[in-house]
């Protein structure tokens, strides 16, 4: 039994004619009345029979017309909420974001995104990398803006951002007062860190060493913003993007320290397993950072492992 049969059925049973039919389906009449005896064949039935000038549906003819009417009705509900997806008048948008990229990078996309596609619902999760880069993988989400770089096979990665990071503390820390502080002072003082594994920490820890200094952490947190907090309390040096430490710094409720020229620095990507894999919302979402941010986010890179 095929859906153009059914069509057939129910305009023959409408119209009570199947030249009438075929005309309203622009085929012939000779292909349309082939269908409906194929359709016959199928149910083991007469499905027609004439009166006067018109055909009427037998019993089984409409038995099989309520039946039918529901599989194309169900039928075309599924072509329109698709073609609304494709057009994105609605859908579902899933991805996930590190603290800072949530707060700090991707807001004038959201705006801009929403404003255009109000009917597409956004959802994001908010984690570190790694337990972002696990969702993706587990197919809860669709894209991810993380920390590069980032090792997955089959990921693509899109490289979007990329932004300072700087020591900051209480204006009273006895560091905030020195013009220039040292890498090994900031080691022996300990800072207030990103958790041990995550991708900013090995960053950090990265420039200690190539200077040959082993640094230390006097606490461990994953949320940047929790990091800020307790750098204001006057608990120790945090080291943080500088979008997240700005408003702090211009109002002087954080000092930046001078750690002698060496330079922390961390680019943000967004990565996904493929544009074949994303839905329309996802690849217009995507484009959208790619124009936000420009030639940069252009670049794809193939992650590896």
């Amino acid at each position: 039994m095929e859906i153009r049969q059914l069509r057939f059925f129910l305009s023959t049973i409408r119209l009570g004619s199947v030249s009438a039919a075929a005309a309203e389906h622009f085929v012939t009449q000779p292909a349309v009345s082939a269908q409906l005896r194929k359709l016959e064949g199928v149910v083991g039935q007469k499905l027609f029979v004439r009166r006067g000038r018109k055909l009427a549906p037998t019993a089984a003819g409409l038995a099989l017309a309520a039946r039918a009417e529901e599989v194309i009705g169900s039928l075309d509900k599924l072509h329109a909420e698709l073609r609304g997806l494709n057009q994105l008048e609605h859908g579902h948008l899933r991805m996930g974001n590190t603290d800072a990229a949530s707060v700090y990078v991707l807001p004038e996309v959201y705006r801009s995104f929403h404003r255009t596609y109000p009917g597409v619902r956004i959802e994001i999760t908010i984690g570190d990398t790694r337990h972002l880069l696990d969702a993706l993988a587990a197919g809860r989400i669709e894209l991810a803006t993380v920390t590069l770089p980032v090792e997955g096979a089959g990921l693509v990665v899109r490289p979007v951002y990329r932004e300072d990071l700087v020591p900051v503390a209480h204006p009273g820390h006895p560091f905030a007062s020195r013009r220039r502080v040292s890498l090994h002072d900031l080691a022996e003082e300990g800072i207030i860190a990103y958790p041990s594994g995550s991708t900013t920490r090995r960053m950090i820890d990265a420039v200690f060493e190539a200077h040959r200094v082993s640094v230390r952490a006097r606490m461990e947190i994953s949320s940047p913003e929790a990091m800020k907090r307790l750098a204001q309390a006057g608990l120790g040096v945090a080291i943080l993007p500088r979008p997240v430490a700005s408003a702090e710094i211009r109002r002087k409720a954080l000092k930046v320290i001078n750690p002698g020229g060496v330079r922390f620095e961390r680019e943000i990507g967004v990565v996904h397993r493929g544009v074949d894999s994303l839905s329309p919302a996802a690849r217009v979402f995507l484009e959208m950072v790619e124009r936000r941010f420009g030639a940069s986010a252009r670049r794809h890179m193939k992650g590896s492992g």
